[in-house]
């Protein structure tokens, strides 16, 4: 559930949205939890996204656009997902 007083300062459709995507993650982090390290990563292999991560959101007549860069030589995705995963499963 977002924070209220965010949730103050966005419409309801905005937070609605946020609530789903919340929803989801939590599934999607519940069922991760049940798997192998092993079956993890297969997972995230057969799962991750091909092409470059970029979106346009319009909030408020104003449209915003997010385009992810990544420096070579920096953590690989792979490699900060295995990070996160084993420091919340060993919690």
């Amino acid at each position: 559930m977002p924070d209220e007083r965010i949730s103050n300062r966005i419409d309801r459709k905005t937070v609605e949205i946020v609530e789903e995507v919340w929803a989801n993650v939590e599934q999607e982090t519940a069922y991760l939890a049940t798997l192998s390290q092993e079956q993890r990563l297969a997972w995230f292999r057969e799962h991750q996204y091909p092409h470059p991560i970029s979106f346009e959101r319009e909030i408020g007549g104003t449209v915003y656009t997010v385009n992810a860069h990544f420096s070579k030589g920096a953590e690989t995705a792979e490699g900060k997902v295995k990070r996160i995963l084993n420091q919340n499963i060993t919690l």
